[in-house]
């Protein structure tokens, strides 16, 4: 049975070696786990029609980790449009793409948890947090830091009761 194995092996081994050798070199390393991740910082937050009412200040931190062109896991920490710090764990869809010169534009939405309560009284689905998405990147980053940079702008639905739609703004960077 060994020997059957080491020679199943042996056999993918070749194969895989001959393509690669077919193509002239080395086969290409996998992308690193860091090349998916994306970081975002809110830097802007608008709410209409109260805005006097909420926390316009929505400082935090949060991480984009692409699964695939469309899919991604979204986590991190913010100060919410209550004053209050949340602590969300989420999926983004961006089913909607389109490239324009050498920027992309991508649409979608996104789902997460309240992980700490942080919209607890103010959210009838608590503990689930829903938003639209709307992301500008460079339609090919490179090493270079600036092509790296982006904007993502989320749209958060009103609360059922006296609520704002709240628009953020956020700056983007990829970290590969």
């Amino acid at each position: 049975m060994r020997a059957f194995l080491a020679a199943g092996l042996a056999v993918c081994a070749s194969f895989t070696g001959g393509a690669a050798a077919a193509q002239g070199g080395v086969p290409p390393e996998p992308p690193s786990v860091w090349s998916r991740v994306t970081l975002a910082v809110p830097v802007a937050t608008r709410h209409t029609p109260n805005n006097r009412d909420f926390n316009n200040e929505n400082w935090g931190l949060l991480a984009d980790v692409a699964l695939n062109e469309r899919w991604s896991l979204v986590g991190g920490g913010f100060r919410n449009s209550y004053g209050r710090n949340t602590v969300l764990a989420g999926v983004a869809w961006q089913p909607l793409s389109a490239r324009v010169g050498d920027a992309r534009l991508r649409l979608g939405g996104m789902v997460g948890v309240d992980l700490n309560g942080g919209y607890r009284r103010f959210n009838s689905a608590d503990p689930l947090i829903g938003a639209f998405n709307v992301r500008l990147t460079a339609a090919e980053p490179d090493a270079r830091p600036l092509s790296r940079l982006g904007l993502l702008l989320t749209i958060i639905p009103p609360a059922p009761e006296n609520g704002s739609t709240a628009f953020n703004l956020a700056v983007t960077y990829k970290l590969r």
